[in-house]
């Protein structure tokens, strides 16, 4: 079986991420065609002008209730198989477009070309309720699911915990606008809590169920009861920004209601995201980099209330996750990437947790105007994730200004894409410090496009002992103790000379006391032990090298990390 490029990956996610919005359990032909416009939004309105608005029409009739990951219609996925370019995507929205007035979802008729209104104006402050694929109570935190949790852990019927939840909402929207609420706003938040139109009535005041919830002798009854407190925060958040204009008397009112939610919760705050915890999970695996993974997720969670609040109305400046990651090769600077992608995927910041990984020879042409293509053609596959280029600092071609390189129009590519892509795709630039500070500034716009630097620290004697251990016992080898010291000596020798290459130094380590083993047993033949085939001895771990020159940088994933 064929398997999808890159960019056929990307629009697969994107059309799963726009039918689980629209609660769709299958993700077909409208959600595939939403996707090639989030992909690439300006350029699908300009080859195909208003027919995004057919798409959103369609989708709204459609919308339903399913929690569930929607699944990829067969016939798409076979279809996607044939997109490996990015001709083949336009190929492919031509074909959809061109039966958009017949698409037979779900039993709905064919709609009329013209685009339909989909809500309809109110006053000034107030607005009807949108449908999903343009935000609102699609994107908010309260749903069904969180009431059957509530209802769970608190062990009260589903129906009365729901007209509770429904209540609070209420109460939350009307105490942060201050007025009361329009009919639609009413409406749109009752039913997305499932319940039928006119069951709840506007509340006067919130209840104490996040309290109750949170106090309850349940498991991770704590974090259900935060959940739902942060649910009814989004609430207040949204009707502020309905008008676009978030006012201070509104962000005041809604820091009363996290006062007064933070009052019930007491100290059974727990608001961890489960993203995060399973990034500290993998990241645990990982020897050393404390500071590391403390800088990632300090940066991880700035954007996402960075995004939150753009969400809500709030104005600010457009925020960038790109990195540049600084220091000697084999400290783990590709498999962090690798998490950090992961991670921002699974917060809902990057719509795939793809990594390209690629240097100066995977961007740089051959002749004037290649380098620009061939740069282009690597950021596609890249668009999504991540895109990790080693060595970066490779690119400067050191020509002066009077000449440009190819290195630096590739450069002037990846800067402008940078900007371009900004939501749909993260640069990981890597390298030495020292060279990596001269690349960040051989083009203007470079470094301001690249917000954090993050020091990568050559691992401790001890540590890399910890990553022989690791190494010899995903190879099923015994390490004796006196084998440990040899490598502590050896490694503390070795980090004398320059390009030091730690973790793939312990590796190259191992990979000698292999077949020194190997050598040793050999005259016994299939006589030897098992243990005598698997047990490294001092002897078997080679000698550290005399100082020699610079070491060549590889970048594949450090996998034995």
């Amino acid at each position: 079986m064929a398997e999808l490029s890159q960019l056929a990956e990307i629009l697969r996610d994107y059309a799963v991420t726009v039918a689980k919005r629209n609660g769709n359990e299958l993700a077909g032909e409208l959600h595939l065609l939403a996707s090639i416009r989030q992909w690439e939004e300006e350029e699908f309105d300009e080859k195909f002008p208003g027919q995004f608005a057919r798409v959103q029409t369609l989708l709204a009739a459609l919308r339903g209730n399913s929690l569930s990951r929607p699944q990829l219609d067969d016939d798409l996925a076979g279809r996607l198989k044939e997109v490996s370019r990015v001709s083949d995507a336009w190929d492919l929205a031509r074909e959809l477009l061109s039966r958009l007035p017949d698409l037979p979802h779900g039993g709905v008729q064919a709609m009329p070309e013209a685009p339909q209104p989909v809500a309809n104006e109110v006053s000034s402050k107030h607005r009807a309720v949108p449908p999903a694929e343009s935000q609102p109570t699609a994107a908010l935190l309260i749903s069904p699911a969180l009431a059957e949790r509530v209802s769970s852990a608190c062990g009260r019927p589903l129906a009365d915990i729901s007209r509770v939840i429904a209540s609070d909402a209420l109460a939350v929207a009307r105490r942060v606008t201050g007025a009361e609420l329009p009919d639609d706003i009413v409406e749109g938040l009752i039913t997305e809590l499932g319940l039928p139109t006119g069951s709840v009535q506007a509340g006067e005041a919130i209840s104490g169920l996040v309290g109750e919830v949170a106090h309850a002798d349940a498991p991770d009854a704590d974090r259900i009861g935060t959940e739902l407190a942060l649910a009814l925060i989004d609430v207040g958040e949204w009707v502020a920004a309905l008008d676009e204009n978030v006012t201070r008397d509104e962000t005041d009112r809604i820091d009363e209601v996290r006062l007064l939610l933070r009052g019930q919760l007491a100290e059974r705050i727990r608001a961890e995201n489960d993203a995060f915890h399973a990034f500290e999970a993998e990241f645990d695996q990982l020897v050393g980099m404390q500071g590391v993974k403390d800088e990632l997720r300090k940066r991880v969670e700035f954007l996402l209330v960075a995004k939150r609040r753009a969400a809500r109305g709030h104005k600010l400046e457009a925020q960038r996750s790109h990195m540049a990651f600084l220091g000697n090769p084999g400290t783990g600077k590709t498999t962090v990437a690798r998490l950090y992608g992961k991670l921002l995927h699974s917060v809902g910041l990057l719509p795939s947790n793809t990594l390209i990984e690629t240097d100066r020879s995977g961007l740089v042409g051959e002749y004037i105007g290649h380098s620009e293509r061939k740069t282009l053609e690597v950021l596609d596959s890249a668009d999504g994730g991540v895109l990790f280029i080693d060595e970066a600092y490779a690119l400067a071609d050191n020509y002066g200004q009077d000449r440009k390189g190819f290195g630096a129009e590739a450069t002037d590519v990846i800067v402008k894409q940078m900007e371009d892509r900004r939501d749909r795709i993260v640069l990981i630039v890597a390298g030495y410090s020292k060279p990596m500070q001269q690349f960040l500034s051989m083009n203007p716009g470079l470094r301001s496009r690249i917000p954090v630097q993050l020091e990568f620290p050559d691992y401790t004697d001890e540590e890399l002992v910890t990553i022989a251990e690791r190494i010899a016992e995903r190879r099923s080898l015994v390490l004796e103790s006196e084998a440990k010291d040899k490598i502590r000596q050896v490694m503390a020798k070795e980090r004398l000379t320059e390009g030091f290459g730690n973790a793939r130094e312990v590796e190259n380590l191992l990979d000698a006391a292999q077949r020194n083993i190997v050598a040793r047993v050999s005259a016994l033949g299939n006589l030897a032990t098992s243990q005598e085939s698997s047990t490294i001895h001092a002897d078997d771990i080679p000698a550290a090298t005399e100082p020699v020159a610079k070491r060549p940088i590889g970048f594949a994933p450090n996998t034995y990390l």
